[in-house]
């Protein structure tokens, strides 16, 4: 599946909804809320653990009939630390995500949309001198582009709504990375961590989200949401291929939404 495809599953979602330009206002719903919770990215091939940050969500959403065109902002609410073998640091994340689902039938929804986020990282050598900045670098981990997927839900009498998605993103990928800073060895065939400068690769993978939905009363939602977003890079720098580098980013927020 390319960028091509995925763009024409998206052109036909929104296309399809002219009932949002031909509705009132009374019709359509405003849906917009914050929730609170953790986030956790890997990359092991570059970083020697998992990073985990304080976050927000911010979700907006307007509804009309079988459609919902929504936007989610997450973002780490203090910076996590770092600590590799030669450095320290700080690293932040932020994610959008852009919306259009249509609901098929009782359980069933289809949704596409597009996707960004990006990780920055700040590096300071152990041993660094108080006065000697410029061995601080930065490195980012950005990644942009369409995504498909269906959901399936239950709706439960007295105890809300729990729903179940998987999403298929067709990402382009733009890395900034900064010069190994371990000691010089012999020199060998490149490996992943001698990259550096702008690194550019395809990202492709899966994502998968469990959310759980209660109202507290007519216009106010209690929200949950459990969502693991597992890609595969490939990035092809002077000739060297390294396929299959592992990116994932994990996520639990609990919070409140108002329906207008």
């Amino acid at each position: 599946m390319n960028n091509r495809y995925l763009a024409g599953l998206l052109l036909v979602l929104i296309a399809s909804p002219a009932a949002f330009a031909n509705s009132s206002l009374k019709d359509i719903r405003f849906v917009a809320g914050a929730s609170l919770g953790y986030s956790t990215f890997s990359f092991s091939e570059k970083l020697d653990h998992d990073i985990s940050f304080p976050s927000v969500n911010i979700p907006v959403a307007v509804t009309l009939e079988n459609w919902q065109l929504s936007a989610n902002l997450q973002t780490t609410l203090k910076d996590a630390d770092i600590s590799e073998e030669e450095d320290t640091g700080k690293a932040s994340r932020d994610d959008l995500d852009i919306t259009l689902g249509y609901r098929l039938s009782k359980n069933w929804t289809l949704f596409g949309g597009y996707k960004y986020g990006n990780t920055k990282i700040q590096f300071t050598p152990r041993d660094i001198d108080e006065e000697d900045q410029l061995n601080i670098t930065d490195e980012r981990y950005r990644q942009k582009g369409p995504f498909v997927g269906i959901s399936y839900h239950w709706q439960f009498e007295k105890a809300g709504s729990l729903s179940l998605s998987v999403a298929f993103a067709d990402l382009r990928a733009n890395n900034v990375f900064s010069e190994n800073t371990d000691e010089e060895e012999e020199e060998e065939a490149i490996e992943f961590d001698d990259l550096t400068g702008n690194v550019s690769g395809d990202t492709k993978g899966f994502s998968y989200s469990l959310s759980w939905t209660m109202p507290v009363s007519s216009n106010l939602l209690f929200q949950t949401r459990f969502k693991i977003n597992d890609y595969q890079q490939d990035i092809d720098y002077n000739g060297a291929q390294f396929n299959g580098i592992d990116e994932s980013f994990t996520s639990l927020h609990v919070g409140l939404a108002y329906v207008f």
